[in-house]
């Protein structure tokens, strides 16, 4: 049976996740709403953006990742081609390498090299232009990038109604673990979160390994996190830890 106790750790454990990610996806809002507004200006002067125009966001960026309570790894906006007027591919995002200092995210946008980093086909760029819809992709290995083990939350820019690219935020799970896996400790029975594919991203017990996948056994209690536009649960089971 499920005590009174055991229902008020799940809500207050669901509460902190939810908390969790809604500040991601706020900073990210941010990012967008300051991209509109460059579009919106520069469609009433009747030209196209260009890369140029996008620099002023640097500021904001190395803010995010300057702060000491910041779990982003890197962040940034990558905009649908055609966008600009001198770029096909374009993204403006910086990131914290081992070193610490924030630096410009440089990758290989020659359609002709065997390393051409393709975002277009990318989950966190395809879903969110698709649905329109925030979204949370992983964990996986950032192997164009910075080859850590990753979350990337992502979240589409609308300019006049019309899709012109996503911002987006990189999360090392190693770092963005602690923060789940502490809230998971609190609980008194086993509890993990699966995303949309039914993966573990996040356990109290040595029983569930992060990046399995797991089923919802028809006993346990199940909360959907209600930021993410995508099946992201905490699941807890009828078993003390």
């Amino acid at each position: 049976m499920i005590t009174t106790e055991q229902n008020d750790e799940l809500q207050q454990c669901t509460q902190r996740l939810e908390a969790i990610f809604s500040k991601v996806f706020e900073q990210l809002e941010t990012l967008a709403e300051q991209v509109v507004t460059v579009w919106d200006a520069l469609a009433a002067e009747g030209r196209k953006p260009t890369s140029k125009d996008l620099a002023f966001l640097q500021a904001t960026i190395e803010e995010r990742l300057s702060s000491n309570d910041t779990y982003i790894h890197g962040t940034g906006v990558v905009l649908e081609p055609g966008e600009l007027a001198d770029q096909e591919l374009f993204l403006e995002w910086f990131y914290r390498p081992a070193s610490g200092k924030i630096a410009p995210m440089m990758l290989n946008f020659n359609r002709q090299s065997e390393s051409f980093y393709n975002y277009q086909g990318m989950p966190w760029f395809t879903r969110p232009k698709l649905t329109l819809r925030a979204s949370v992709e992983g964990p996986f290995v950032d192997l164009y990038g910075t080859e850590l083990y990753i979350l990337a939350f992502s979240l589409p820019i609308l300019a006049g109604g019309r899709f012109v690219g996503v911002a987006a935020a990189d999360i090392a799970m190693h770092e963005f673990d602690q923060l789940l896996t502490r809230c998971l400790l609190r609980m008194q029975n086993e509890a993990f979160i699966i995303n949309g594919e039914g993966r573990i991203v996040a356990a109290n017990s040595t029983n569930w390994f992060v990046g399995n996948m797991a089923s919802r056994p028809a006993a346990a209690k199940v909360h959907k996190l209600k930021p993410l536009s995508i099946d992201w649960s905490l699941v807890e089971l009828p078993t003390p830890r």
